[in-house]
């Protein structure tokens, strides 16, 4: 099935990135999760008083529907449960990005379209206004 080997396939992009791969997880420890990140977005939203610069990330996780290693020994819990993105991936919920001292990241948009390889998630450091 093609939506199969899609899936095998961005486990071997993540495994062929060790070195810019990146560990997120949860917030408490668990899942954890093997990422990309693409380049900042810049966006701008209305607040009182103007407009204010909000930057945010591309993220991507691999659309497997269960657990995983890597190529380079690294444990990756399941991102689909019954169709769907798990919790843990959901709008509105934190990831923390162990390669980046522990800096936490808060899910702010979320696209998966069942059949492809990938969750592709829009974040916001919880630092940043």
């Amino acid at each position: 099935m093609l939506t199969s080997e899609l899936i095998e396939d961005a486990k071997a992009i993540i495994g062929d990135m060790a070195d810019l791969a990146q560990t997120w997880t949860a917030v408490g420890g668990t899942p954890s999760f093997q990422v990309i990140i693409g380049q900042p977005l810049i966006t701008q939203d209305l607040e009182a008083g103007g407009f204010m610069d909000r930057v945010a990330h591309e993220v991507r996780v691999v659309a497997a529907t269960g657990s995983w290693t890597t190529a380079y020994g690294t444990a990756c819990a399941a991102a689909i449960s019954a169709g769907a993105p798990v919790a843990s991936l959901a709008i509105g919920k934190t990831l923390v990005a162990s390669e980046q001292g522990n800096r936490q990241y808060r899910i702010v948009g979320s696209a998966y379209k069942p059949g492809t390889a990938w969750v592709v998630l829009q974040v916001r450091a919880q630092d940043e206004r």
